[in-house]
């Protein structure tokens, strides 16, 4: 599962900028955001070309040529034909691994979508471990209950810190955090033995998440 841009657009597919390379062939499904009606679609489509970033980190991405466009499609189409708006540049953005159980990747879905950062999702450490080997991550936020932050002898506490632990091995200059329902407590001592750099709550919105995966932490935790 991944979240990522929508580039270009046409009658029969679209490009998507993501650093996922995904075999022509593929079979994909597509849940597309128009911000316009403030609703996603969704579209099945089939992969037709898959493009390798370039040295800049632009260029990046795959083509997806959808086998039956629902109206709602063909409606942003026409939208979009009739606005004209100038084309922006393309921003160098944020890579981000999300690491947590379905439940609470469904729960944070709608953040990551708004964010406009490129994110894939790992529900394991397998998951985890794959992507950390196979791109550049800007973070890696681990979706995980406040209980098990600093608590070293809950077992299911194991996971994320097995995850966060390898992150810091394979791409330690990736930016640790732990994303978590505070419900008003104060946050647990950042750092728990260098393992994640900043505890964010859940409910603060991108705005707290994007200010810990920015903020100058200063030294990487030891």
């Amino acid at each position: 599962m991944l979240v990522c841009r929508t580039r270009n657009i046409s009658h029969r597919g679209c490009f998507l900028d993501t650093a996922q390379l995904i075999a022509p062939g593929t079979g994909v499904f597509i849940a597309i955001l128009d911000a316009a009606r403030g609703a996603a679609m969704e579209v099945e489509g089939r992969v037709v070309r898959c493009l390798p970033a370039g040295a800049d980190g632009y260029g990046r991405g795959i083509g997806v040529r959808f086998e039956h466009p629902p109206q709602e499609w063909t409606e942003l189409i026409s939208r979009h034909q009739k606005t004209s708006l100038a084309v922006q540049p393309l921003s160098k953005r944020l890579r981000v691994l999300v690491v947590g159980d379905r439940a609470r990747q469904r729960g944070a879905m709608a953040l990551y979508v708004t964010s406009g950062w490129d994110v894939r999702f790992a529900t394991d450490l397998a998951s985890a471990e794959d992507a950390l080997r196979c791109v550049e991550l800007s973070a890696v936020i681990a979706e995980v209950e406040l209980s098990a932050v600093g608590n070293e002898t809950d077992s299911s506490a194991q996971h994320w810190k097995d995850v966060l632990d390898i992150a810091r091995e394979i791409q330690p200059e990736a930016r640790r955090i732990v994303r978590s329902a505070l419900d008003g407590r104060s946050a647990p001592a950042a750092r728990i033995s260098g393992l994640f750099h900043r505890i964010v709550d859940r409910d603060a919105g991108l705005d707290a998440l994007l200010d810990a995966l920015t903020a100058d932490l200063g030294p990487s935790p030891e």
